[in-house]
Protein backbone atom coordinates (compact mmCIF):
# COMPACT_ATOMS: atom_id res chain seq x y z
CA UNK A 1 0.00 0.00 0.00
CA UNK A 2 1.34 3.41 -1.10
CA UNK A 3 2.26 5.87 1.98
CA UNK A 4 -0.83 8.23 0.64
CA UNK A 5 -3.03 5.55 0.43
CA UNK A 6 -2.11 4.29 4.30
CA UNK A 7 -2.73 8.21 5.09
CA UNK A 8 -5.97 8.23 3.42
CA UNK A 9 -6.81 4.70 5.83
CA UNK A 10 -5.44 6.48 8.82
CA UNK A 11 -7.78 9.48 8.02
CA UNK A 12 -11.02 7.51 8.73
CA UNK A 13 -9.95 6.99 12.09
CA UNK A 14 -10.51 11.02 13.25
CA UNK A 15 -12.94 12.02 15.36
CA UNK A 16 -15.28 14.55 13.70
CA UNK A 17 -14.53 16.79 16.72
CA UNK A 18 -12.27 20.24 17.01
CA UNK A 19 -8.68 20.28 17.66
CA UNK A 20 -4.87 19.90 16.68
CA UNK A 21 -3.21 17.40 14.15
CA UNK A 22 0.52 17.47 13.90
CA UNK A 23 2.32 16.27 10.40
CA UNK A 24 5.46 14.13 11.13
CA UNK A 25 8.00 13.13 8.63
CA UNK A 26 9.65 9.71 8.56
CA UNK A 27 12.43 10.59 10.44
CA UNK A 28 9.94 11.88 13.38
CA UNK A 29 10.34 15.48 12.68
CA UNK A 30 7.44 17.79 13.13
CA UNK A 31 6.77 19.43 9.94
CA UNK A 32 3.51 21.11 10.28
CA UNK A 33 1.08 21.97 12.82
CA UNK A 34 -2.71 22.52 11.73
CA UNK A 35 -5.74 23.37 13.56
CA UNK A 36 -9.39 22.22 12.60
CA UNK A 37 -13.08 22.82 13.43
CA UNK A 38 -13.62 19.03 12.36
CA UNK A 39 -10.17 16.93 12.56
CA UNK A 40 -11.08 14.62 9.71
CA UNK A 41 -12.25 16.78 7.11
CA UNK A 42 -9.49 19.14 7.26
CA UNK A 43 -6.89 16.01 7.26
CA UNK A 44 -8.85 14.49 4.52
CA UNK A 45 -8.01 17.23 2.36
CA UNK A 46 -4.20 16.93 2.23
CA UNK A 47 -4.48 13.71 0.73
CA UNK A 48 -7.54 13.68 -1.30
CA UNK A 49 -7.55 14.65 -5.12
CA UNK A 50 -8.72 17.90 -4.35
CA UNK A 51 -6.85 20.94 -5.93
CA UNK A 52 -3.20 22.08 -3.84
CA UNK A 53 -0.83 24.56 -4.49
CA UNK A 54 2.89 23.82 -4.86
CA UNK A 55 3.67 23.98 -0.99
CA UNK A 56 0.34 21.56 0.31
CA UNK A 57 1.54 19.58 -2.35
CA UNK A 58 5.01 19.03 -1.15
CA UNK A 59 4.31 19.01 2.57
CA UNK A 60 1.59 16.38 2.16
CA UNK A 61 4.06 14.28 0.29
CA UNK A 62 6.75 14.75 2.81
CA UNK A 63 4.13 13.38 5.45
CA UNK A 64 5.15 9.47 6.64
CA UNK A 65 2.48 9.88 9.55
CA UNK A 66 0.05 11.95 11.80
CA UNK A 67 -0.88 12.71 15.34
CA UNK A 68 -4.06 14.86 16.85
CA UNK A 69 -5.46 16.26 19.75
CA UNK A 70 -9.25 16.40 20.51
CA UNK A 71 -9.83 20.36 22.30
CA UNK A 72 -13.04 21.79 23.88
CA UNK A 73 -13.47 23.93 21.53
CA UNK A 74 -12.08 26.14 18.94
CA UNK A 75 -10.21 28.74 20.77
CA UNK A 76 -8.34 26.00 22.96
CA UNK A 77 -7.28 24.63 20.02
CA UNK A 78 -6.16 27.90 18.21
CA UNK A 79 -4.06 28.23 21.64
CA UNK A 80 -2.61 25.17 21.30
CA UNK A 81 -1.79 25.01 17.81
CA UNK A 82 0.40 28.44 18.09
CA UNK A 83 1.88 27.05 21.06
CA UNK A 84 2.94 24.19 19.21
CA UNK A 85 4.46 26.24 16.44
CA UNK A 86 6.27 28.45 18.87
CA UNK A 87 7.60 25.58 20.28
CA UNK A 88 9.00 23.26 17.35
CA UNK A 89 8.96 26.02 14.46
CA UNK A 90 7.76 23.21 11.65
CA UNK A 91 9.22 24.28 8.69
CA UNK A 92 5.70 24.56 6.64
CA UNK A 93 4.10 27.04 9.55
CA UNK A 94 6.50 29.42 9.55
CA UNK A 95 5.58 32.85 8.10
CA UNK A 96 7.92 35.04 10.10
CA UNK A 97 11.72 34.91 10.45
CA UNK A 98 13.44 37.06 12.83
CA UNK A 99 14.68 39.96 9.96
CA UNK A 100 10.91 40.67 10.12
CA UNK A 101 11.21 42.80 13.23
CA UNK A 102 11.25 45.87 13.64
CA UNK A 103 13.84 48.03 14.81
CA UNK A 104 12.84 50.02 18.42
CA UNK A 105 14.19 52.31 20.78
CA UNK A 106 14.78 50.84 24.22
CA UNK A 107 15.10 52.21 27.32
CA UNK A 108 15.53 50.00 30.63
CA UNK A 109 14.46 52.41 33.58
CA UNK A 110 15.57 49.85 36.21
CA UNK A 111 19.23 50.76 35.28
CA UNK A 112 21.49 53.14 36.90
CA UNK A 113 21.98 56.36 34.23
CA UNK A 114 19.30 54.32 31.85
CA UNK A 115 20.31 55.03 28.25
CA UNK A 116 18.49 54.21 24.87
CA UNK A 117 19.53 51.20 22.51
CA UNK A 118 18.20 50.31 19.17
CA UNK A 119 16.76 46.43 18.97
CA UNK A 120 14.81 44.12 17.21
CA UNK A 121 13.98 41.87 19.54
CA UNK A 122 11.82 42.62 22.38
CA UNK A 123 11.91 41.29 25.12
CA UNK A 124 9.29 40.74 28.47
CA UNK A 125 11.61 42.44 30.51
CA UNK A 126 10.05 45.36 32.04
CA UNK A 127 11.68 48.07 29.55
CA UNK A 128 10.40 50.52 27.47
CA UNK A 129 10.41 49.82 23.76
CA UNK A 130 9.56 52.74 21.36
CA UNK A 131 8.59 52.42 17.78
CA UNK A 132 8.81 50.52 15.52
CA UNK A 133 10.61 52.42 13.16
CA UNK A 134 9.83 51.79 9.43
CA UNK A 135 8.19 54.01 7.05
CA UNK A 136 10.38 56.80 5.84
CA UNK A 137 11.86 57.51 9.26
CA UNK A 138 15.18 55.98 9.72
CA UNK A 139 15.79 54.65 13.83
CA UNK A 140 19.38 56.04 13.38
CA UNK A 141 18.72 59.74 13.07
CA UNK A 142 16.14 59.28 15.59
CA UNK A 143 19.54 58.11 17.83
CA UNK A 144 21.42 61.26 16.71
CA UNK A 145 19.07 63.48 17.55
CA UNK A 146 18.32 62.30 20.80
CA UNK A 147 22.29 62.84 21.11
CA UNK A 148 22.20 66.34 19.80
CA UNK A 149 19.56 67.40 22.01
CA UNK A 150 19.30 65.18 25.16
CA UNK A 151 22.94 64.86 25.65
CA UNK A 152 22.38 61.30 27.00
CA UNK A 153 24.98 58.39 27.54
CA UNK A 154 24.72 56.10 24.93
CA UNK A 155 27.15 53.67 25.54
CA UNK A 156 26.91 50.15 28.11
CA UNK A 157 28.99 51.14 31.13
CA UNK A 158 27.77 49.28 34.08
CA UNK A 159 27.52 51.13 36.94
CA UNK A 160 26.77 48.52 39.37
CA UNK A 161 30.09 47.19 38.58
CA UNK A 162 32.03 50.01 38.21
CA UNK A 163 30.02 53.02 39.65
CA UNK A 164 32.72 55.65 38.07
CA UNK A 165 35.40 56.45 35.93
CA UNK A 166 38.42 58.47 36.80
CA UNK A 167 38.01 60.07 33.44
CA UNK A 168 35.12 60.46 30.51
CA UNK A 169 35.58 58.95 27.37
CA UNK A 170 35.85 61.76 24.08
CA UNK A 171 32.11 62.42 23.39
CA UNK A 172 32.03 62.96 27.69
CA UNK A 173 34.92 65.39 27.17
CA UNK A 174 33.69 67.55 24.32
CA UNK A 175 30.25 67.74 25.75
CA UNK A 176 28.44 65.51 23.55
CA UNK A 177 27.35 63.26 26.43
CA UNK A 178 26.45 64.02 30.20
CA UNK A 179 29.33 61.75 31.41
CA UNK A 180 27.25 60.45 33.94
CA UNK A 181 30.61 57.83 34.52
CA UNK A 182 32.53 60.69 36.09
CA UNK A 183 29.76 62.08 38.37
CA UNK A 184 29.09 64.72 35.98
CA UNK A 185 25.68 64.82 36.71
CA UNK A 186 23.33 63.48 39.36
CA UNK A 187 21.19 60.63 38.85
CA UNK A 188 18.14 62.44 39.84
CA UNK A 189 18.85 65.39 37.36
CA UNK A 190 19.93 62.97 34.22
CA UNK A 191 16.54 61.12 34.89
CA UNK A 192 14.64 64.22 34.77
CA UNK A 193 17.01 64.46 31.34
CA UNK A 194 15.26 60.64 30.35
CA UNK A 195 11.86 61.81 31.01
CA UNK A 196 12.05 64.11 28.37
CA UNK A 197 13.62 61.77 25.66
CA UNK A 198 10.66 59.51 27.04
CA UNK A 199 8.30 62.11 26.52
CA UNK A 200 10.41 62.32 22.29
CA UNK A 201 9.50 59.04 21.80
CA UNK A 202 6.03 59.07 22.76
CA UNK A 203 5.43 62.57 19.75
CA UNK A 204 5.96 65.10 22.06
CA UNK A 205 8.34 67.01 19.64
CA UNK A 206 8.59 70.87 19.27
CA UNK A 207 10.89 71.66 21.90
CA UNK A 208 13.36 69.70 20.09
CA UNK A 209 12.55 71.22 16.35
CA UNK A 210 13.04 74.38 17.75
CA UNK A 211 16.70 73.41 19.28
CA UNK A 212 17.39 71.79 15.99
CA UNK A 213 15.96 75.04 13.86
CA UNK A 214 18.78 77.20 16.35
CA UNK A 215 21.86 74.90 15.92
CA UNK A 216 21.29 74.57 11.88
CA UNK A 217 20.69 78.20 11.64
CA UNK A 218 23.50 79.13 14.03
CA UNK A 219 25.92 76.89 12.08
CA UNK A 220 24.20 78.36 8.63
CA UNK A 221 25.42 81.82 9.71
CA UNK A 222 28.99 80.72 10.78
CA UNK A 223 29.30 79.07 6.74
CA UNK A 224 29.54 75.70 8.93
CA UNK A 225 27.50 74.21 5.67
CA UNK A 226 28.44 70.51 6.96
CA UNK A 227 26.95 70.73 10.44
CA UNK A 228 23.97 72.63 9.57
CA UNK A 229 22.94 70.24 6.97
CA UNK A 230 22.83 67.43 9.29
CA UNK A 231 20.64 69.36 11.15
CA UNK A 232 18.79 70.53 8.58
CA UNK A 233 18.63 66.31 7.80
CA UNK A 234 17.09 65.66 11.13
CA UNK A 235 14.59 68.64 11.23
CA UNK A 236 13.16 66.67 8.02
CA UNK A 237 13.17 63.26 9.26
CA UNK A 238 10.71 64.78 12.41
CA UNK A 239 8.87 66.75 9.74
CA UNK A 240 8.49 63.31 7.86
CA UNK A 241 6.97 61.97 10.90
CA UNK A 242 4.62 64.60 11.42
CA UNK A 243 3.31 64.42 7.98
CA UNK A 244 2.22 60.68 9.28
CA UNK A 245 -0.40 61.92 11.72
CA UNK A 246 -3.48 60.40 11.16
CA UNK A 247 -5.86 63.94 11.51
CA UNK A 248 -9.04 62.28 12.65
CA UNK A 249 -7.36 60.18 15.78
CA UNK A 250 -6.84 61.58 19.34
CA UNK A 251 -2.95 62.15 19.97
CA UNK A 252 -3.02 59.52 21.92
CA UNK A 253 -4.56 56.75 19.34
CA UNK A 254 -2.33 54.10 19.63
CA UNK A 255 -2.81 50.64 17.71
CA UNK A 256 -1.63 47.87 15.06
CA UNK A 257 -3.69 46.86 11.69
CA UNK A 258 -3.61 43.43 9.80
CA UNK A 259 -5.35 42.87 6.62
CA UNK A 260 -4.64 39.54 4.49
CA UNK A 261 -5.87 39.13 0.72
CA UNK A 262 -6.23 36.97 -1.96
CA UNK A 263 -6.12 36.67 -5.41
CA UNK A 264 -6.10 33.45 -7.10
CA UNK A 265 -2.81 31.49 -5.61
CA UNK A 266 -1.45 35.00 -3.93
CA UNK A 267 -2.05 35.82 -0.91
CA UNK A 268 -0.99 39.38 0.90
CA UNK A 269 -0.96 40.35 4.18
CA UNK A 270 -0.39 43.94 5.03
CA UNK A 271 0.08 45.25 8.43
CA UNK A 272 1.29 48.41 10.75
CA UNK A 273 1.25 50.66 13.42
CA UNK A 274 -0.07 53.62 14.75
CA UNK A 275 1.67 55.20 17.63
CA UNK A 276 0.06 58.67 19.31
CA UNK A 277 -1.88 59.23 16.10
CA UNK A 278 0.65 58.78 13.92
CA UNK A 279 1.31 55.96 11.03
CA UNK A 280 5.21 55.18 12.27
CA UNK A 281 4.97 51.86 10.73
CA UNK A 282 3.25 49.90 7.19
CA UNK A 283 4.81 46.59 5.65
CA UNK A 284 2.73 44.63 2.33
CA UNK A 285 4.28 40.95 1.82
CA UNK A 286 3.31 37.96 0.24
CA UNK A 287 2.54 35.03 2.21
CA UNK A 288 3.55 31.30 1.45
CA UNK A 289 0.27 29.36 2.87
CA UNK A 290 -0.83 26.09 3.02
CA UNK A 291 -4.55 25.51 1.30
CA UNK A 292 -7.49 25.93 3.30
CA UNK A 293 -5.91 27.69 6.23
CA UNK A 294 -8.38 28.70 8.01
CA UNK A 295 -6.56 31.33 10.05
CA UNK A 296 -3.82 32.06 8.17
CA UNK A 297 -3.92 36.16 9.86
CA UNK A 298 -4.24 34.90 13.08
CA UNK A 299 -1.13 32.60 12.69
CA UNK A 300 0.79 35.30 11.48
CA UNK A 301 -0.03 37.54 14.12
CA UNK A 302 0.71 35.51 16.80
CA UNK A 303 3.86 34.68 15.23
CA UNK A 304 4.50 38.15 14.56
CA UNK A 305 4.10 39.16 18.50
CA UNK A 306 6.88 36.88 19.82
CA UNK A 307 9.12 39.35 18.26
CA UNK A 308 7.36 42.78 18.55
CA UNK A 309 5.83 45.15 20.86
CA UNK A 310 2.64 44.65 21.17
CA UNK A 311 -0.48 47.63 21.74
CA UNK A 312 -3.55 46.56 23.82
CA UNK A 313 -5.93 47.36 20.61
CA UNK A 314 -5.58 45.51 17.07
CA UNK A 315 -8.09 46.04 13.98
CA UNK A 316 -8.39 43.21 11.65
CA UNK A 317 -10.44 42.27 8.56
CA UNK A 318 -11.94 39.18 9.51
CA UNK A 319 -14.60 38.61 11.99
CA UNK A 320 -12.58 36.29 13.77
CA UNK A 321 -11.72 38.38 16.19
CA UNK A 322 -12.30 36.55 19.50
CA UNK A 323 -9.87 33.80 19.42
CA UNK A 324 -6.70 35.83 18.90
CA UNK A 325 -7.61 38.20 21.30
CA UNK A 326 -8.16 35.61 23.71
CA UNK A 327 -4.61 33.94 22.53
CA UNK A 328 -2.86 37.03 22.84
CA UNK A 329 -4.76 38.37 26.15
CA UNK A 330 -3.46 34.98 27.88
CA UNK A 331 0.14 35.15 25.83
CA UNK A 332 0.65 38.54 27.68
CA UNK A 333 -1.00 38.78 30.85
CA UNK A 334 -3.53 41.58 29.80
CA UNK A 335 -6.36 42.50 27.87
CA UNK A 336 -5.51 42.39 23.83
CA UNK A 337 -8.36 44.08 22.54
CA UNK A 338 -8.79 42.91 18.51
CA UNK A 339 -11.64 44.54 16.59
CA UNK A 340 -13.49 44.21 13.19
CA UNK A 341 -13.96 47.94 12.47
CA UNK A 342 -16.98 48.74 10.57
CA UNK A 343 -17.63 52.34 10.39
CA UNK A 344 -15.29 55.16 10.80
CA UNK A 345 -11.45 56.28 10.16
CA UNK A 346 -10.43 52.44 11.84
CA UNK A 347 -12.42 51.18 9.08
CA UNK A 348 -10.75 53.54 6.50
CA UNK A 349 -7.16 53.04 7.27
CA UNK A 350 -8.38 48.77 7.16
CA UNK A 351 -9.50 49.50 3.87
CA UNK A 352 -6.50 51.70 2.59
CA UNK A 353 -4.20 48.53 4.03
CA UNK A 354 -6.45 46.22 1.50
CA UNK A 355 -6.01 48.32 -1.48
CA UNK A 356 -2.02 48.73 -1.15
CA UNK A 357 -1.93 44.62 -0.50
CA UNK A 358 -3.79 44.58 -3.99
CA UNK A 359 -1.50 47.15 -5.54
CA UNK A 360 1.43 45.01 -3.87
CA UNK A 361 0.13 41.43 -5.66
CA UNK A 362 -0.50 43.86 -8.70
CA UNK A 363 3.21 45.24 -9.03
CA UNK A 364 5.48 41.87 -7.31
CA UNK A 365 3.15 38.83 -9.27
CA UNK A 366 5.62 38.12 -11.88
CA UNK A 367 8.42 38.42 -9.32
CA UNK A 368 6.72 35.66 -6.87
CA UNK A 369 5.81 33.34 -10.03
CA UNK A 370 9.82 33.28 -10.83
CA UNK A 371 10.99 32.95 -7.13
CA UNK A 372 8.47 30.37 -6.78
CA UNK A 373 9.86 28.24 -9.38
CA UNK A 374 13.40 29.25 -8.48
CA UNK A 375 12.60 27.61 -5.37
CA UNK A 376 9.83 25.10 -4.82
CA UNK A 377 9.25 24.51 -8.29
CA UNK A 378 13.28 23.79 -7.97
CA UNK A 379 12.77 20.93 -5.64
CA UNK A 380 9.41 19.61 -6.86
CA UNK A 381 11.43 19.47 -10.42
CA UNK A 382 14.22 18.03 -8.82
CA UNK A 383 12.43 15.29 -6.89
CA UNK A 384 10.88 14.09 -10.35
CA UNK A 385 14.00 13.78 -11.86
CA UNK A 386 15.50 11.89 -9.29
CA UNK A 387 12.67 9.45 -8.67
CA UNK A 388 12.72 10.37 -4.60
CA UNK A 389 9.82 8.79 -2.93
CA UNK A 390 9.63 11.91 -0.60
CA UNK A 391 10.17 15.72 -1.60
CA UNK A 392 13.09 17.79 -1.07
CA UNK A 393 13.07 20.53 1.45
CA UNK A 394 17.31 20.81 3.08
CA UNK A 395 19.91 20.60 0.99
CA UNK A 396 23.60 20.00 2.56
CA UNK A 397 25.84 20.99 -0.54
CA UNK A 398 29.56 20.49 0.86
CA UNK A 399 32.81 21.49 -0.84
CA UNK A 400 36.71 21.11 0.14
CA UNK A 401 39.48 23.84 -0.27
CA UNK A 402 43.08 23.77 0.01
CA UNK A 403 46.22 25.43 -2.06
CA UNK A 404 49.18 22.30 -2.33
CA UNK A 405 47.80 20.77 0.79
CA UNK A 406 47.88 23.23 3.00
CA UNK A 407 45.36 24.73 5.24
CA UNK A 408 43.20 21.66 4.25
CA UNK A 409 39.40 23.21 5.19
CA UNK A 410 35.55 22.20 4.25
CA UNK A 411 32.38 23.76 4.41
CA UNK A 412 28.53 22.43 4.74
CA UNK A 413 26.27 25.25 3.34
CA UNK A 414 22.29 24.39 3.74
CA UNK A 415 19.50 25.20 1.57
CA UNK A 416 15.64 24.91 3.32
CA UNK A 417 13.18 25.61 0.97
CA UNK A 418 15.32 26.36 -2.09
CA UNK A 419 16.92 29.02 -0.30
CA UNK A 420 20.18 29.89 1.66
CA UNK A 421 19.52 29.15 5.19
CA UNK A 422 23.02 30.89 6.38
CA UNK A 423 22.46 29.85 10.18
CA UNK A 424 23.32 26.50 9.59
CA UNK A 425 26.17 26.87 7.85
CA UNK A 426 29.51 24.85 9.34
CA UNK A 427 32.84 25.41 8.39
CA UNK A 428 35.64 22.80 9.23
CA UNK A 429 39.63 22.54 9.69
CA UNK A 430 40.89 19.02 8.60
CA UNK A 431 42.16 17.85 11.56
CA UNK A 432 43.08 14.06 10.83
CA UNK A 433 45.73 14.08 8.08
CA UNK A 434 47.93 16.31 6.39
CA UNK A 435 48.54 17.28 2.54
CA UNK A 436 46.34 17.12 -0.50
CA UNK A 437 43.92 14.49 -0.13
CA UNK A 438 40.36 15.63 -1.08
CA UNK A 439 39.13 11.90 -0.43
CA UNK A 440 39.61 11.54 3.36
CA UNK A 441 39.30 15.65 3.69
CA UNK A 442 35.32 14.96 2.45
CA UNK A 443 35.48 11.29 4.92
CA UNK A 444 36.69 13.25 7.73
CA UNK A 445 34.04 16.07 7.22
CA UNK A 446 30.81 13.82 6.68
CA UNK A 447 31.49 11.99 10.06
CA UNK A 448 31.78 14.82 12.21
CA UNK A 449 28.77 16.33 10.27
CA UNK A 450 26.49 13.19 10.77
CA UNK A 451 28.06 12.26 14.07
CA UNK A 452 27.72 15.60 16.02
CA UNK A 453 24.21 15.23 17.61
CA UNK A 454 24.26 18.72 19.23
CA UNK A 455 21.25 20.91 18.36
CA UNK A 456 23.02 22.68 15.34
CA UNK A 457 23.22 19.44 13.53
CA UNK A 458 19.71 17.92 14.66
CA UNK A 459 18.21 18.32 11.16
CA UNK A 460 18.98 15.76 8.69
CA UNK A 461 19.46 16.60 4.98
CA UNK A 462 16.43 15.45 2.47
CA UNK A 463 19.53 15.57 0.01
CA UNK A 464 23.56 15.66 -0.16
CA UNK A 465 25.17 17.23 -2.84
CA UNK A 466 28.95 16.46 -3.27
CA UNK A 467 30.84 18.62 -5.53
CA UNK A 468 32.77 16.70 -8.24
CA UNK A 469 32.11 13.44 -10.25
CA UNK A 470 31.46 9.97 -10.32
CA UNK A 471 34.30 8.85 -8.00
CA UNK A 472 33.86 11.53 -5.32
CA UNK A 473 30.02 10.54 -5.62
CA UNK A 474 30.43 6.92 -4.71
CA UNK A 475 32.97 7.50 -2.02
CA UNK A 476 31.13 10.05 -0.28
CA UNK A 477 27.90 7.20 -0.62
CA UNK A 478 30.31 4.38 1.18
CA UNK A 479 30.74 7.37 3.87
CA UNK A 480 26.81 7.85 4.90
CA UNK A 481 26.58 3.58 4.34
CA UNK A 482 29.19 3.23 7.19
CA UNK A 483 27.91 5.83 9.19
CA UNK A 484 24.77 3.34 8.57
CA UNK A 485 22.67 6.46 7.34
CA UNK A 486 20.04 6.20 4.35
CA UNK A 487 20.22 9.55 2.56
CA UNK A 488 19.59 10.85 -0.85
CA UNK A 489 23.45 11.53 -2.27
CA UNK A 490 23.90 13.12 -5.60
CA UNK A 491 27.19 15.20 -7.36
CA UNK A 492 27.66 17.98 -9.76
CA UNK A 493 30.61 17.78 -11.83
CA UNK A 494 31.62 21.26 -13.46
CA UNK A 495 32.36 21.26 -16.73
CA UNK A 496 29.08 19.97 -18.29
CA UNK A 497 27.23 20.57 -15.44
CA UNK A 498 26.62 16.65 -14.89
CA UNK A 499 24.66 15.09 -12.38
CA UNK A 500 25.97 11.89 -11.07
CA UNK A 501 23.37 9.51 -9.08
CA UNK A 502 24.53 5.88 -7.35
CA UNK A 503 22.23 4.16 -9.38
CA UNK A 504 24.06 4.54 -12.49
CA UNK A 505 27.15 5.45 -14.33
CA UNK A 506 25.93 7.87 -16.58
CA UNK A 507 24.90 11.18 -15.68
CA UNK A 508 22.15 13.30 -15.83
CA UNK A 509 21.96 15.90 -18.47
CA UNK A 510 19.57 18.85 -17.81
CA UNK A 511 18.27 21.94 -19.80
CA UNK A 512 20.93 25.25 -18.59
CA UNK A 513 17.12 26.63 -18.14
CA UNK A 514 16.34 23.88 -16.04
CA UNK A 515 15.09 25.42 -12.33
CA UNK A 516 16.51 22.24 -10.59
CA UNK A 517 20.15 22.69 -12.37
CA UNK A 518 19.86 25.96 -11.47
CA UNK A 519 19.30 25.17 -7.77
CA UNK A 520 22.16 22.29 -8.02
CA UNK A 521 24.37 25.18 -9.23
CA UNK A 522 23.42 27.74 -6.27
CA UNK A 523 24.00 25.17 -3.67
CA UNK A 524 27.65 23.52 -5.51
CA UNK A 525 28.72 27.54 -5.83
CA UNK A 526 27.72 28.70 -2.48
CA UNK A 527 29.61 25.59 -0.94
CA UNK A 528 32.76 26.60 -2.39
CA UNK A 529 32.37 29.92 -2.25
CA UNK A 530 32.00 29.43 1.74
CA UNK A 531 35.14 27.14 1.60
CA UNK A 532 37.48 29.42 -0.42
CA UNK A 533 36.36 32.58 2.27
CA UNK A 534 37.37 29.86 5.05
CA UNK A 535 40.36 28.92 3.48
CA UNK A 536 41.41 32.41 2.78
CA UNK A 537 40.62 33.94 5.72
CA UNK A 538 42.91 30.97 7.29
CA UNK A 539 46.08 31.84 5.06
CA UNK A 540 46.26 35.48 5.77
CA UNK A 541 46.49 34.56 9.51
CA UNK A 542 49.17 32.49 8.71
CA UNK A 543 51.07 35.11 6.61
CA UNK A 544 50.04 37.70 9.19
CA UNK A 545 51.57 35.29 11.94
CA UNK A 546 54.36 34.62 9.43
CA UNK A 547 55.35 38.33 9.26
CA UNK A 548 55.45 38.96 12.96
CA UNK A 549 57.91 37.02 13.59
CA UNK A 550 60.41 39.25 10.88
CA UNK A 551 62.49 41.67 13.28
CA UNK A 552 60.87 45.16 13.36
CA UNK A 553 57.32 43.54 12.22
CA UNK A 554 54.74 43.54 14.91
CA UNK A 555 51.65 43.01 15.27
CA UNK A 556 50.25 46.18 13.93
CA UNK A 557 52.51 46.28 11.12
CA UNK A 558 51.63 42.60 10.09
CA UNK A 559 47.98 44.10 10.12
CA UNK A 560 49.02 47.01 8.38
CA UNK A 561 50.73 44.67 5.17
CA UNK A 562 48.24 42.43 5.31
CA UNK A 563 45.18 45.24 4.97
CA UNK A 564 46.59 46.19 1.96
CA UNK A 565 47.22 43.40 0.13
CA UNK A 566 44.10 41.42 -1.13
CA UNK A 567 45.21 38.01 -0.79
CA UNK A 568 48.38 36.08 0.63
CA UNK A 569 49.44 35.52 -3.49
CA UNK A 570 49.35 39.41 -3.99
CA UNK A 571 51.83 40.20 -0.93
CA UNK A 572 54.02 37.11 -2.35
CA UNK A 573 54.65 38.85 -5.60
CA UNK A 574 54.25 42.48 -4.43
CA UNK A 575 57.57 44.17 -5.54
CA UNK A 576 59.94 45.95 -2.67
CA UNK A 577 58.33 49.24 -3.70
CA UNK A 578 54.57 48.25 -3.28
CA UNK A 579 54.89 47.09 0.00
CA UNK A 580 57.18 50.10 1.03
CA UNK A 581 53.79 52.07 0.32
CA UNK A 582 52.74 50.49 2.92
CA UNK A 583 52.20 53.20 5.96
CA UNK A 584 54.60 52.95 8.85
CA UNK A 585 57.03 50.12 6.52
CA UNK A 586 60.54 51.41 6.25
CA UNK A 587 62.60 50.01 3.12
CA UNK A 588 64.81 48.10 5.53
CA UNK A 589 61.23 45.97 6.83
CA UNK A 590 59.98 46.07 3.38
CA UNK A 591 63.04 43.85 2.27
CA UNK A 592 62.66 41.55 4.98
CA UNK A 593 59.30 41.27 4.56
CA UNK A 594 59.96 39.68 0.82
Amino acid sequence: MSNILRLREDVKKLPLKSGVYKMYNDRGEIIYVGKAKILRNRVKSYFDNSPKNLKTHLMAESVDHFEYIVTPSEQDAFSLENNLIKENQPKYNILLKDDKAFPYIKIDRSERYPYPVIVRRVKNDGALYFGPYVTGINVGTIMEIIKTVFNVRTCAHNFNKNPYLKRACVLGEIGVCTAPCINKISEEDYNKVIDDVIDFLNGKTQNVKNILKEKMNYFADSSNFEEAIKYRDELRTLERSEQKVITSLTKNSSFDFFVVYTEDEFQCITHGSVRNGKMVAERSEMVSFISGDEDILNNYIAQYYNINVIPNEIIINSVDTESISNYLSEMFGKKIQVLYPRIGVKKTIIDMAVANSKEFILKNRDYEVRQEMLTTGALNELQKVLKLDKSIYRIEGFDISNIQGTNNVSSMVVFEGGKPAKKEYRKFKIKSFEGANDFEAMKETLYRRFTDKSNSFKNLPDLILIDGGLGQLHFAHSVIEELGLSLPIISLAKKEEEIYTIFSSDPILLSRSSYALRLLQRVRDESHRFAIGFHRSLREKGISFSLEKIDGVGKKRAGDITAKFASSEELMNASLKEIEAVPNISKVTAKKSL
